[in-house]
């Protein structure tokens, strides 16, 4: 279990933080776990509008609920759910408050074979509402590779991944200021595919260290929660 709570204040400026997660294996399934992840964001703001005091209020809350699941170091799979909530409040202009959530459903598979190979793939669907006209659309990205570790203690590993296999890829972005918001589409890069070569430098009391393969991509599932909220 983590609990991290950060704040910073400023006269008038205020952002306060907070992270709980909470994490247990499921005892009948030998190498699953169940992780559940919370986290908050306050920021108050002022500013003059037309000569008067004018404070902004927003509110990020993120709740996140994730399945892994680990076989031997051959098979490593995971499933996880987020829903994000976005508030944003001014004591002038009430009309133009808004709110609007996020929502993403993620699920990867990594399987490894014998001399070192590994096929993986993860999806992740993002949905979004409660955004302008036009803007609350849903965004499939599939994404799959194969690699091959070699040399001495597997340090070196050769990938080939292929990125939205499905052509979908969108950014789609809200921007609050003091008197206004605005939702933007912007252009990314779509469908490509990159050959990479990785090799491990990390060494401690003369031997390679390296994370096992589960673990990091139990570090890169964490990391893909933090998209949520845009």
């Amino acid at each position: 279990m983590l609990f991290f709570f950060f704040f910073s204040n400023n006269h008038s400026y205020f952002d306060a933080s907070g992270f709980f997660s909470l994490g247990f294996p499921i005892k009948k399934w030998k190498g699953s776990n169940v992780n559940f992840t919370t986290i908050a964001n306050y920021n108050r703001d002022i500013s003059l509008l037309y000569k008067e005091t004018n404070l902004t209020h927003r509110w990020l809350l993120t709740q996140s609920l994730g399945f892994n699941y680990n076989y031997k170091e051959k098979l490593d799979m995971g499933i996880n759910g987020s829903l994000s909530y976005n508030n944003t409040r001014y004591t002038l202009q009430g009309t133009l408050n808004s709110e609007y959530f996020s929502q993403t459903y993620s699920t990867d598979l990594s399987y490894t074979f014998k001399n070192n190979f590994t096929l993986s793939t993860d999806f992740d669907y993002y949905v979004n509402s409660g955004r302008s006209a036009g803007f609350n659309q849903s965004i499939p990205m599939w994404n799959a590779g194969i690699s091959k570790q070699f040399l001495k203690n597997k340090a070196g590993e050769i990938k080939l991944s292929a990125f939205d296999l499905l052509n979908q890829n969108k950014s789609i972005t809200r921007n609050t200021g003091d008197n206004y918001f605005e939702d933007n589409r912007t252009n990314v890069i779509r469908r490509f595919y990159l050959l990479s070569f990785t090799y491990n430098l990390n060494r401690m009391a003369g031997r390679n260290q390296q994370l096992p393969q589960n673990m990091q991509r139990m570090i890169e599932r964490g990391a893909r929660q933090f998209r949520i909220g845009n």
